[in-house]
């Protein structure tokens, strides 16, 4: 509804509603899904508007008032939010599935996303919201960072220009605007704790912690203690550490006290489902020595984000995706086991599957045009020594169906804990590999995505006539990547702009139904991080940052990008689920 015809808007409500209790059903007819009371007057009303911009209209016998209400008008949703109906705030996830949906473009995505909630709540009967999410140390930052973020630094905090109480708000906005009562997880994604020395890591978990400051009306916190970790403890390491140089370090990092805890809690035999696991006690000091400094620093975060929720309930994350290692069985209980047995438990759960961000996973060994990158090329650089020969020897150089068996025992694992194993990287994978996970964990799964949605907004720019000033714009970004990384920006990705081009795929992103193969896989991964950028070859001298200009898309663009973005969302849940029971 607009302004234009709230005339006989009050007296319309009256006549529908009347004393009745306010349903859904009633909205609908309607067409006001965020029609509220008010609390104080059971006989006046609250709607927003979808003018431009949205206005929260005041509905009273006496007749409308009406206040601002845009995505960055704070005081007003939350206040809407606390005061009105406090069903549009969001709430822990703890074991439901969950599609996570990243949202780079909150505006365009979130009310996409919402839609699909609703469509796949309408199909299964499950919720699965977890709309509002973005890593909070990586994509978005705060408020003050953001404002003094310059337009050079491709890969620095921030580059989505998408802050930590904007995208809180925002949720609740959009959660308001499309009548989202059902509940939904708000998550602050990886508080990124990194740092060569002392000092440096100081400083960062300073950093974390005022981050996690700005988050903390959020739901749910993932921790990245990962540049923690001691790869030279794990075996698969090409420098791997001996048994005594690793007995050395676990007598440095712990006390004696700590070394006979360790000892006496986890050098056992664990049955898990239908594994069971040995617990050496070389095995026991290599897992202690590789993550022992990351788990202590956990313990201090959770403890932080406990003071910052006042005693509110919220789910807990700490990441072990980002290791340089897969995550094997053995690694999860260890994780799971010692945060539960100290009081900080973790409701959810990120290993390290071998997945890249928007990218597929590969089908065969060898890569080929018809199946993609191969297990072979696609293992390249990475430390994963023991994936390929697995697969060969053990499952038939079948890359997917190794993965559903680790799946299944790692989901296993959560499971023994009461938890939920969350899968990140989740942008660009096929159906198949949806399928698998789907059936590996029974449905009890959390799935993130983040990139693809904004891809499909860059897909729909491409998709204009080369005089479109939207392709324009676009190309302008691609090319702007480019410079980039003719200045080595990306680090050792950098060279892989000048190959993609030269291998003719210019400035488009693939085929979003086959995982992105046949695209500029450099520009995929990377031509998000324009948008905190200025346009510095605007033909008319706008330099604006790319995200205003993306902010102003018209209409008729938006409505095409939020269809596609639903209709994955809903696409991803239906693979997800078909192996619920």
């Amino acid at each position: 509804m607009t302004p234009t015809n709230t005339g006989n808007l009050f007296a319309l409500i009256k006549e529908t509603v009347g004393d009745r209790p306010l349903t859904d059903e009633v909205r609908a007819r309607l067409h006001a899904p965020s029609l509220e009371r008010d609390p104080k007057d059971p006989s006046s009303f609250y709607l927003v508007s979808d003018g431009a911009p949205p206005e929260l209209l005041h509905l009273t016998p006496k007749g409308i008032e009406s206040r601002r209400f845009a995505s960055t008008d704070r005081e007003q949703i939350r206040w809407f939010a606390e005061h009105v109906n406090r069903a549009f705030l969001p709430r822990p996830q703890v074991a439901l599935p969950a599609v996570a949906v990243g949202n780079r473009h909150p505006e365009v995505s979130l009310p996409a996303a919402f839609e699909a909630f609703r469509q796949i709540l309408a199909k299964t009967g499950i919720n699965m919201a977890s709309t509002v999410q973005l890593s909070a140390t990586r994509e978005m930052t705060t408020d003050e960072a953001i404002a003094a973020r310059d337009n050079e630094n491709p890969t620095a905090a921030g580059h989505t220009r998408v802050s930590i109480r904007h995208l809180y708000h925002a949720g609740l906005w959009a959660a308001i605007r499309s009548g989202w009562r059902e509940g939904y997880n708000a998550e602050a994604d990886h508080f990124i704790v990194t740092g060569s020395n002392a000092d440096e890591i100081a400083k960062s978990v300073e950093a974390a912690k005022e981050a996690i400051h700005h988050a903390a009306g959020y739901t749910k916190f993932t921790t990245d203690t990962s540049r923690l970790f001691i790869l030279e403890a794990d075996a698969r390491h090409p420098n791997a550490w001996s048994d005594a140089q690793v007995a050395e370090k676990f007598g440095a990092i712990f006390s004696a006290e700590e070394r006979a805890w360790i000892r006496g809690e986890f050098v056992k035999r664990i049955a898990v489902e239908d594994s069971a696991y040995d617990f050496t006690p070389s095995d026991v000091l290599r897992l202690a020595v590789k993550f022992g400094p990351s788990l202590k620093l956990n313990e201090e975060l959770y403890d932080f984000i406990r003071r910052e929720k006042n005693g509110a309930a919220f789910d807990f994350e700490p990441s072990i995706d980002e290791a340089e290692t897969l995550t094997t069985p053995h690694e999860l209980f260890f994780y799971m086991h010692w945060l539960k047995l100290r009081g900080r438990p973790a409701q959810l759960v990120p290993p390290n599957l071998g997945f890249k961000k928007r990218q597929a996973y590969p089908a065969a060994m060898a890569t080929s045009a018809e199946t993609g990158v191969g297990l072979t090329d696609y293992v390249h650089h990475k430390m994963w020594p023991e994936l390929e020969p697995r697969v060969a020897q053990q499952f038939g150089g079948r890359p997917i169906e190794e993965l559903a068996h680790r799946l299944h025992q790692l989901a296993a694992v959560a499971r023994h804990f009461d938890g939920t194993l969350s899968i990140h990287s989740g942008s660009g994978k096929q159906a198949e590999v949806l399928e698998s996970i789907g059936r590996s964990t029974a449905g009890r799964v959390n799935y993130k995505i983040s990139g693809e949605l904004q891809l499909q907004l860059f897909d729909v720019l491409h998709e204009q006539p080369e005089s479109s000033a939207w392709r324009k714009l676009y190309e302008r970004m691609a090319e702007r990547c480019d410079d980039f990384a003719a200045r080595s920006a990306f680090g050792g990705e950098s060279e892989l702009a000048a190959q993609y081009r030269a291998m003719g795929r210019g400035s488009y992103l693939g085929d979003s139904d086959r995982g992105r193969v046949d695209g500029n896989l450099f520009l995929v991964f990377w031509v998000g991080n324009m948008v905190g950028s200025r346009d510095v070859q605007a033909p008319d001298g706008d330099r604006r940052f790319f995200k205003e200009k993306l902010d102003e898309i018209p209409a008729d663009l938006v409505a095409e990008v939020q269809r596609r973005n639903t209709r994955y969302i809903v696409w991803l849940a239906d693979r997800l689920l078909a192996g619920r029971v």
